[in-house]
Formats: structure tokens, sequence, C-alpha cells
């Protein structure tokens, strides 16, 4: 793996244990006086995850199949 790759795959987990733990323990967010929910933080651990997961699969060459038969096949003409 590129060291850029690796550096992002790490920096992504990390967002992700990150805001997961703030979503389990209900760590409050205020900034200039707004709240910021605690849900927010469970579908930012969802996203950033699967963003690292993507990502470090990529890496390695292992790509997800199409989840629609037209998308990988090329136009016919």
């Amino acid at each position: 793996m590129k060291p850029f790759t690796t550096l992002t795959v790490v920096f992504l987990a990390l967002i992700a244990v990150l805001q997961f733990c703030r979503f389990m323990f209900a760590w409050p967010v205020t900034i200039e006086g707004m709240n910021f929910p605690v849900w927010g933080s469970g579908i930012a651990a969802i996203f950033a995850a699967g963003l690292a997961t993507m990502l470090w699969k990529e890496s390695f060459g292992w790509h997800m199949p199409p989840a629609m038969s037209w998308f990988g096949r090329k136009a016919e003409h």
C-alpha cells in the first residue's frame, strides 16, 4: 500500500472510532452555543468506516462488484 493511502485509511479509521465513541458515550459537542446531535456521530462513524474500508480494499485491488448491471459494462454500439 502506498504511504498516502495508508495514512488516509488510518485517519478515516480514527475518525470512525472517535465518532463511534461519541455516539456510545453521548459526549456533548457545543460550538458557539449550538449543540450537535449525538445521532449524527453514528452516521458519521458508519460513513468514515465505510470510506476507510473501501479505500483499504481498493489498495489491494479488491473491487466491489457494481450495484447495477449497467455499471462497469462498456457501451454497446
